[in-house]
C-alpha cells in the first residue's frame, strides 16, 4: 500500500505492507538505496539513527499484536525516512496508529515525526494495561485451578514484557540522538513534544518494570503451590508403598516351601485377607476425610492439566 499525502510544508508518504513493486518505487522515484531497503525488511530492526547523503532514517519499534506468531503481544519496526521535502513511513505490517497522525496535521517534519514517536509511546501504554488485565484473569483462573494453559499464557506475557522493554529502551536512545541533531527541535512546539515523548517512554519503562516484578512474584507464588503438592503426593506414594510391603511380606512368606505357623488351619488364610483389607479401607478412610475438608478451605486448586 503506497499512499502520498501532502501536509503545509512537505508530503508524506506512508508504506504499509509494501511488495516488491512499492521498494522499486522507493528506490528509483525517492532514490532510497538497497541497504535501506534490506534494514526495512528486517522484522528484528533495532532502533536507531542514522544520516545518508540525500536523507536520515530513523527506526522505531512499536507495539503490535499478531496472533500468527508465539509471542502475540510483540513489536515491529516503522523505518521513518525523511528529505527536505518528504516523510516516509515505512512498516512490514499496518500500523494503525499512524491513522491519528492524519488527523493532527504538523506544520514541520520534525514535529511531525516527534509526533509519531509520541503516538508510539502513547501505544505501549495502552498494551502494558491490556497484558496486565491479562495476567489478572490468568491469576483468578490459577487461583482456582491449576491449568497448564493459564501458566502459558503468564510466559507469553513475561516473553512480551521482555520485547517491550528492548524496543521501549531503544526508542529513548533514538530520542536522545534527535535531542543532539542540531537543529530538529527547533521550535517550541517540537521541544514540547520532544518532552512529552521522553515522559511517556520514561513511564512506559516504569510501567514494564513493575508489571515485570510483579509477573514474576505471581509466578514464584504459584511454582511454590505446585511444589508444595507434588511432594504431599510423593509422601504419599511413599506411605502407601510403605504399608503394601507388609502384605506382600506375608503373601511371599505363606508361599514359601517350608513349614509355617498356623499352615494346617484353612481358615487362617481368610482372616489374614480379611485383616488387610480392614487396613486398607482404614487408612483409605483416615485419608479421604480430612482431605475433603481440606480442599473446601484451601484457596488454589490441586491439579495440573
Amino acid at each position: 500500500m503506497f499512499d502520498t499525502e501532502k501536509l503545509k510544508t512537505f508530503s508524506w508518504v506512508n508504506v504499509g505492507n509494501p511488495d516488491h513493486e512499492d521498494f522499486e518505487r522507493l528506490q528509483q522515484e525517492y532514490k532510497i538505496d538497497e541497504d535501506t531497503i534490506s534494514d526495512i525488511l528486517d522484522p528484528d530492526e533495532q532502533p536507531r539513527f542514522e544520516i545518508e547523503d540525500d536523507y536520515k532514517v530513523i527506526i522505531v519499534r512499536f507495539p503490535i499484536v499478531n496472533r500468527e506468531i508465539e509471542t502475540t503481544w510483540h513489536t515491529e519496526p516503522l523505518s521513518i525516512i525523511y528529505s527536505r521535502d518528504n516523510v516516509i513511513t515505512v512498516c512490514r505490517k499496518r500500523c494503525d496508529l499512524l491513522d491519528k497522525i492524519k488527523k493532527d496535521e504538523k506544520s514541520t517534519r520534525e514535529e511531525f515525526i516527534l509526533n509519531i514517536i509520541y503516538y508510539i509511546a502513547e501505544s505501549y501504554l495502552r498494551s502494558l494495561k491490556e497484558l496486565n488485565k491479562r495476567v489478572m484473569r490468568a491469576k483468578n483462573a490459577l487461583t482456582e485451578r491449576i491449568r497448564k494453559q493459564e501458566l502459558l499464557s503468564l510466559l507469553d506475557v513475561e516473553n512480551s514484557y521482555t520485547l517491550y522493554m528492548a524496543g521501549i529502551k531503544g526508542n529513548i536512545s533514538v530520542m536522545d540522538k534527535l535531542d543532539k541533531l542540531r537543529g530538529f527541535v527547533k521550535t517550541d512546539d517540537a521541544e514540547e513534544l520532544a518532552e512529552d515523548a521522553r515522559i511517556e517512554l520514561a513511564q512506559a519503562t516504569e510501567v514494564v518494570t513493575s508489571y515485570s516484578k510483579m509477573l514474576k512474584a505471581i509466578k514464584e507464588t504459584f511454582e511454590s503451590v505446585i511444589n508444595m503438592d507434588s511432594n504431599r503426593y510423593i509422601n504419599r506414594l511413599t506411605l502407601w508403598n510403605i504399608i503394601l510391603i507388609v502384605p506382600t511380606i506375608v503373601v511371599g512368606y505363606y508361599g514359601m516351601n517350608m513349614k509355617l505357623p498356623f499352615a494346617e488351619y484353612d481358615w487362617f488364610a481368610v482372616i489374614i485377607f480379611i485383616m488387610i483389607i480392614a487396613l486398607l479401607i482404614g487408612y483409605g478412610g483416615a485419608w479421604f476425610c480430612p482431605r475433603t475438608q481440606t480442599l473446601k478451605k484451601r484457596p488454589f486448586g490441586r491439579f495440573l492439566i
